[in-house]
C-alpha cells in the first residue's frame, strides 16, 4: 500500500554542511556504556607535563602568541584546556593563525596531483595525517601528530565493530554510520593511488588505518576558506553542551580563535561547543553523549494513506 511519510523532527547544520541525524535514540543508550562528557567545569584534572613544550612549539611554528591564559591538563575525558590566568567574558583566549592549521593545502603537490575531483577535504586532509604519522620525528608536525588520540582512546560509531553495531541496530544513526563507513571505504579506494606511488612512505596502510585518520579529521576538524582545517591546541577543548564558545575563523586576519562566554578562575576547565548536536550525531562523529543534551531530537513518522478521503488535508495540517 501507498503512503505519504511525513517525518517531524527539529534539524540544524553540523560544522561540516552536513544536516544533523534525528533518531529515537535515548531508548538504546541504556544498552551499552558510552562516554558522557559533562558540562562542569569543575572536572579534577592535573597538569599534562607531556604537553609541556607543546605550546611553545606551536608559537614557535606560528611565529606569534597563541594563549596567554590557557595551560594543558588532563581530565576524566583526556587532555583539556584550563584556565591559568583569570578570564573574563568576552575575552579571546586564543589565537592560531592558519599557516599554523593542518589542511589538504598541506599536502605534497606531487601526492596532491594524484587525486580525483571525487576525493574531499576530509580525506585528503586524513591522507595527511597518515603521511606525517609515517614521517615520525621527521614532521615537522611531530609534536602535534604524536599527541592525536590513538585508536584505543577513540568511540566514534565508525570505529565500532560488528557486534557493537548490532546495538544501535534499530536506529537512524545505525543507517548514517553505515553509509559514512561506505564513504570512507570508497576514499580510501580513491586515495590508493597515493599509497601505491609512494609505498615507502605509505607502508602497509590498511583500509583500518584510514578510517581512524578520517575519524580524527571528523571529531577535531572545523572549516575555514582553508576548507576543513585541524587546529592545534584548540582541539584540546571539550564540549560543553550549553557552553556558548566556539572556534571562529577570521579570514581577514587569517586566524581561529576563541572568546570566552563566561568568566573562568584560574583552574577551571575552558569549555566550547562544538556545535548543537543530538547524542546521535555527538555519538557518530565524537564518540561521547550529553545526559541532559538540551539538542537532542526525535523522529516521528506518521503514515496518511493515499486512499484516506482526508489525506490532502492531513498532510497539510502535518507540514505546518
Amino acid at each position: 500500500m501507498l503512503h505519504s511519510t511525513v517525518l517531524i523532527t527539529n534539524t540544524w547544520w553540523a560544522k561540516n554542511q552536513r544536516p544533523l541525524l534525528s533518531t529515537l535514540f535515548r531508548r538504546f543508550l541504556s544498552q551499552f556504556h558510552v562516554s558522557s562528557i559533562s558540562s562542569s567545569s569543575e572536572a579534577s584534572h592535573c597538569i599534562d607535563e607531556e604537553c609541556d613544550d607543546f605550546l611553545m612549539w606551536l608559537e614557535h611554528k606560528a611565529g606569534t602568541k597563541i594563549s596567554s591564559v590557557l595551560s594543558i591538563g588532563k581530565s576524566a575525558y583526556g587532555r583539556s584546556l584550563y584556565a591559568s590566568k583569570y578570564i573574563r567574558t568576552w575575552d579571546c583566549i586564543l589565537k592560531v593563525p592558519y599557516s599554523a592549521q593542518l589542511s589538504k593545502d598541506d599536502l605534497l603537490p606531487d601526492i596532491a596531483s594524484l587525486l580525483g575531483s571525487e576525493v574531499g577535504n576530509v580525506a585528503k586532509v586524513a591522507l595527511l595525517i597518515l603521511y606525517e604519522q609515517k614521517l615520525g620525528q621527521n614532521s615537522e608536525w611531530f609534536p602535534y601528530i604524536s599527541r592525536l588520540p590513538q585508536p584505543v582512546d577513540m568511540h566514534s560509531v565508525i570505529l565500532w565493530g560488528d557486534d557493537e553495531l548490532e546495538m544501535i541496530l534499530p536506529s537512524a544513526l545505525y543507517e548514517e554510520t553505515t553509509r559514512q563507513k561506505a564513504q570512507i571505504e570508497k576514499d580510501f579506494w580513491a586515495v590508493k593511488v597515493a599509497f601505491d606511488h609512494f609505498p615507502h612512505v605509505f607502508r602497509d596502510v590498511k583500509l583500518q588505518d584510514f578510517t581512524y585518520a578520517y575519524a580524527l579529521v571528523t571529531s577535531r576538524a572545523w572549516e575555514s576558506s582553508k576548507g576543513v582545517s585541524m587546529i592545534p591546541f584548540a582541539d584540546f577543548l571539550n564540549h560543553g553542551g550549553t557552553s556558548q564558545s566556539c572556534v571562529l575563523s577570521d579570514e581577514g586576519k587569517q586566524h581561529s580563535e576563541v572568546i570566552a562566554d563566561r568568566d573562568y578562575a584560574p583552574g577551571d576547565q575552558v569549555l566550547i561547543r562544538y556545535g548543537k548536536f543530538s547524542n546521535a550525531t555527538l555519538l557518530l562523529d565524537f564518540g561521547f553523549t550529553l545526559p541532559h543534551n538540551i539538542y537532542d531530537q526525535v523522529q516521528i513518522e506518521l503514515n496518511v494513506p493515499h486512499h484516506d478521503r482526508l489525506c490532502a488535508m492531513k498532510l497539510e495540517l502535518l507540514h505546518r
